[in-house]
């Protein structure tokens, strides 16, 4: 009889707990993202801007590309558009003062890596690197070959 009354009163304690208790509500969370505007900075090899560059985009639907928009980049050499509904591929091209590129964008393709590029100090510490190794190439012959003459004698 005891087990009983145990149990009735763990029942009890249990169903007010249950309806007290403020109730846990699990929601689906949703994420839509939205690219408002592409910006595209267009830059010399030693990092200066290109001020004033042309700049073409042509949309890339189904493969093939038709021209979205032309442009000029600005003072710090960006260029920004808004992207065209549906479309999430572009090739830009860029061009000024004889210099030109183009480059894809894959808008759903997420972040791609670019190509490092060392700094204009580094490529120059390096091209002096290479002209050591030549001249010390060619020394290493021209001292093989003045041996090679003083051993003869």
């Amino acid at each position: 009889m005891k087990i009983i009354r145990y149990l009735s009163v763990l029942t009890l304690i249990l169903v007010l707990f249950m309806t007290l208790m403020p109730v846990a509500s699990a929601h689906r969370v949703y994420i839509k993202e939205q690219i408002k505007e592409v910006q595209i900075w267009t830059y010399y090899g030693g990092g200066t801007p290109m001020v004033d560059a042309d700049v073409e985009i042509y949309s890339i639907k189904d493969g093939q590309e038709e021209l979205y928009l032309e442009g000029m980049t600005d003072q710090d050499g960006m260029f920004y558009f808004e992207p065209k509904l549906g479309v999430s591929q572009y090739r830009t091209i860029v061009s000024a003062t004889g210099h030109s590129t183009d480059k894809k964008i894959d808008l759903a393709g997420g972040i791609q890596q670019e190509e490092a590029e060392l700094p204009l100090f580094m490529r120059m510490f390096v091209g002096f690197g290479y002209l050591a190794g030549l001249a010390g190439i060619g020394m290493l012959f021209a001292a093989r070959k003045i041996k090679r003459e003083h051993s003869n004698n």
